[in-house]
């Protein structure tokens, strides 16, 4: 290993930082994702949007943190090593990498006004598969969380459960020693504390009896009236913004990380031609 020059030993010394960091971000990734996969219950609130992409975000988080922890791997060892191939692989991985992110960040503004639609028509698909307060797959759980969470009902108001393959096919239930047919389901009814679905459970309503509308006008104070399409859009839109920091910070490092790469490269190439 030749002695490389001030300005390439100080690339080199950064080029290793920007990488160990690149790796810590990497691990974070496989680790949330892991742990999304792993854990027993999951209200995941985005299956209520019928996509396979964005339900199975997990499976992308440990694919890109397993990506981020073999790349950042390579630059290490490219900077430590003076290893001109490992360098030069590194920085054209990083540069088509670059690329894409900026090709889909170009998709995404030119079909925003879309995103709208699609939100909608991906709703509607899911909420045909809704079936019940006490079932277990995931669009039914997904429903349950999203109105309790967000404290909604239904996409765009309450009344169109009344229209669902749930409505026609749901049994009456016993409520306050009556048999009652819900108009929409028990989690449109207004909880205390709605983070407490992220413990796994649905607390019970304030007043069951109230929600349904018996004795008393719906739309009132124990039920959720608003849809979910709107809460689901801002939800979408805050989360959004830390996944946009998150992608800037990783854009950065990554163009650090090409420079960097450059100068040992060249540190190293300008000491061969000297010997």
């Amino acid at each position: 290993m030749s002695d490389l020059g001030g300005c390439a030993n100080c690339s080199k010394i950064l080029l290793i930082i920007f990488n160990l960091i690149f790796f810590l971000i990497g691990a974070a990734f496989l680790g949330v994702g892991i742990w999304v996969v792993t854990d027993f219950y999951k209200p995941d609130i985005l299956s209520i949007m019928d996509n396979p992409v964005i339900t199975n975000g997990a499976y992308v988080l440990i694919a890109v943190g397993a990506f981020i922890f073999i790349l950042a791997g390579l630059g290490c060892c490219g900077g430590c090593c003076e290893n001109k191939c490992m360098l030069v692989l590194y920085f054209v991985i990083l540069l088509v990498v670059f690329l894409i992110q900026l090709v889909a960040f170009g998709v995404v503004l030119a079909f925003q006004d879309k995103v709208e639609s699609v939100l909608q028509d991906e709703m509607e698909q899911s909420m045909e598969k809704y079936q019940g307060e006490d079932a277990t797959d995931s669009y039914s759980l997904a429903w349950n969380a999203a109105q309790a969470y967000l404290r909604c009902c239904g996409i765009n108001n309450y009344t169109e459960w009344k229209s669902s393959l749930w409505y026609d096919n749901q049994q009456p239930q016993q409520i306050g020693g009556l048999s009652i047919t819900l108009d929409y389901p028990a989690t449109c009814c207004y909880i205390e504390d709605p983070s407490a679905i992220i413990g796994g459970e649905i607390p019970e309503p304030a007043n069951i009896t109230a929600c349904i509308g018996y004795g008393v006008d719906v739309p009132n104070q124990y039920m959720y009236d608003g849809g979910c399409y709107t809460s689901l859009k801002t939800y979408l839109i805050d989360n959004i913004l830390y996944i946009g920091a998150v992608g800037l910070g990783i854009a950065f490092i990554e163009i650090m990380g090409m420079v960097f790469a450059c100068c040992v490269y060249r540190g190293v190439k300008k000491n061969e031609e000297i010997v």
